[in-house]
């Protein structure tokens, strides 16, 4: 793969007893923020400005920083799909994307860029013993101007105390499988907010610093019981103008007069653009269409040779490339059948040929084949050998665990799938489809659209899926996929193969506990070996390098994964 030997240098790294579980994610650097910080001791002090850069991906994309920077000027963004929500506290869908513009986080550490910390709302972080969280909460991160009735005042600690108990109050919220089985207090005092866990959890930061679910409201919008699923305010470089928030995909969002950074080269006081307006537009050559014609102002290529392609024909775009942490998975609902039986899961385990997946889709080099742990992750994925080892493609064999089980050569299943383009799924379809019916699947298709897709998947309403799913910087979700409570711990989405198989349950929540990096990488690829014993219910397919057009024009584009989505210093030279 390429980049390995970034990933590599980054696994040598031993980490001190003082340095261990600040956060957790790509490659085996993910529990490195503190020493990544600067903070030699227990403190990791040093504020990073937003202006960092981190490589560019691409052989012949332009340089990150090209020139002094401009203010104004609006972006042009695009949106795939249905928001769902933008209630920072449960949503799940595209606007995840979006929410960081207008709301802030505590830190964030890069995934994609283990070194590159992003410090939003806490200046500062220190973590005295295993299980506690200290930050120095940021003064002068303000409100920006709204219609909801709150004050235009400096975020502060109690706010980021009444998001956690916002989180515990609210069944359907996306962070309670953390705050549920994980913390023990949260709680501010002055310019602090202390956050205990009731032990070690190895993924603490990397969760609070997430788009999704790391967000903070204010904490007026609890006190006010102000419904959140069509308005926001916040202390984030944005805020939305009034009016133009649609449910269906568009937005429009203004500069936050009050945003309290600046970009630290120029002294230039962020965000740079006037603006940002996102349309949706669902269809991949419609999105072209508008990209070529400057109506949007990037365009996400559905491959490599398309990417390099549309620069070849006009040399006034450039290219990002980055590892997608995302997948087509297909999943299976084992407290229905025929899934309750071990022996046809195993058999769709190996009715895939995920190769062929690749070689098809995005061709070889750009992608691999994924286990249960996706391979942007590192280390903590299995290698090409050993995923040989545990999900070898073997249509035969899945014919005989057909035959094994029900007496016949094949069997009826009813699978449904969302209407759409995204993440390839159109592509992967007829791949899937076909390898499965090769391997003794008798495909019901249950084809729906997007909307409707979410809504029944949310609620566990399928038999089986193929099914589209977020990006995940690290291991721990694509794990709790295999959970009894599925991967938002509150049986939404999938009921994991440990609810028939609590070993499977138990490793998991086992590999949560590491202490230090090598203690993490290995017990999460004991979880999976456990998974795959029992037969796992959900089956990861691949992940690719994505590829995104800009024009020009559009200057200091990151490639940051999910951390920068919290940053503003991407600015037009129109």
């Amino acid at each position: 793969m390429a980049g390995s030997s970034y990933w590599d240098r980054f696994e040598r790294q031993r980490v001190s007893r003082r340095r261990v579980l600040a956060t957790t994610g790509t490659g085996a650097a993910g529990l490195l923020l503190v020493a990544a910080c600067g903070g030699g001791g227990s403190s990791g002090t040093k504020t990073p400005a937003a202006g960092v850069k981190t490589p560019t991906g691409a052989a012949g994309t332009t340089p990150a920083d090209a020139g002094p920077p401009k203010i104004g000027g609006r972006y042009k963004g695009v949106n795939q799909g249905a928001w769902g929500t933008i209630d920072p506290v449960v949503s799940v869908g595209t606007s995840v994307g979006i929410m960081p513009k207008f709301y802030n986080t505590l830190i964030s550490r890069s995934n994609v860029d283990p070194k590159f910390v992003f410090y939003d709302l806490a200046q500062s972080f220190e973590q005295p013993d295993e299980a506690t969280f200290i930050f120095k909460i940021r003064p002068g991160v303000k409100i920006a101007p709204n219609s909801m009735g709150i004050p235009e005042r400096d975020m502060d600690a109690l706010d980021a105390q009444k998001w956690i108990e916002r989180i515990r109050a609210q069944k359907e919220s996306i962070l309670r499988k953390f705050t549920e089985p994980w913390v023990d207090s949260a709680l501010a005092s002055g310019d602090t907010f202390t956050l205990k866990t009731k032990g070690p959890y190895a993924y603490a930061l990397s969760t609070i610093g997430r788009a999704l679910g790391g967000c903070i409201p204010p904490r007026e919008t609890y006190e006010k019981n102000i419904d959140l699923k069509a308005q926001g305010a916040g202390g984030g470089p944005f805020m939305i103008k009034p009016g133009s928030y649609q449910e269906s995909g568009a937005v429009s969002l203004d500069r936050n007069p009050n945003y309290y950074r600046k970009d630290e080269k120029s002294g230039l006081k962020l965000p740079f653009f006037d603006g940002i307006d996102t349309s949706l537009i669902t269809d991949r050559q419609a999105r072209k269409t508008g990209f070529l014609s400057k109506q949007i102002h990037d365009y996400g290529a559905q491959d490599a040779a398309e990417a390099k392609d549309l620069v070849n024909q006009n040399k006034d775009l450039h290219i990002e490339r980055s590892p997608s942490f995302t997948f087509i998975a297909f999943s299976m609902n084992p407290t229905r059948d025929p899934w309750k039986d071990d022996r046809i899961r195993k058999a769709a385990l190996h009715a895939l040929d995920r190769k062929q997946f690749v070689d098809l889709i995005v061709g070889e080099g750009e992608g691999k084949p994924d286990g249960l742990v996706h391979w942007p992750t590192g280390p903590y994925a299995f290698d090409d050998t050993e995923l040989d080892q545990f999900q070898k493609y073997d249509p035969k064999q899945s014919k005989e665990l057909i035959k094994a089980a029900t007496g016949n050569d094949t069997i009826k299943v009813k699978i449904t799938y969302p209407i759409s383009d995204i993440q390839f799924h159109n592509k992967h379809l007829p791949i899937f489809l076909k390898q499965m019916k090769d391997a003794g699947f008798d495909v019901q298709e249950d084809p729906k659209d997007f909307t409707g897709w979410l809504g029944d998947y949310t609620d566990v309403k399928y038999d089986a899926s193929l099914s589209l799913n977020q990006i995940y910087e690290t291991p721990e979700i694509a794990l709790d996929w295999q959970h009894s409570l599925g991967p938002a711990g509150d049986s939404h989405f999938a009921v994991g193969v440990g609810i028939i198989h609590p070993e499977v349950d138990a490793a998991i929540i086992d590999s949560k506990k590491a202490r230090t990096l090598e203690d993490l990488i290995a017990r999460v690829r004991a979880a999976q070996k456990v998974a795959y014993e029992a037969g796992p219910s959900f089956l990861p397919i691949m992940s690719w390098y994505a590829y995104t057009n800009y024009w020009n024009f559009v200057k200091n584009v990151h490639v940051l994964g999910d951390t920068g989505t919290f940053l503003s210093d991407t600015w037009l030279d129109l």
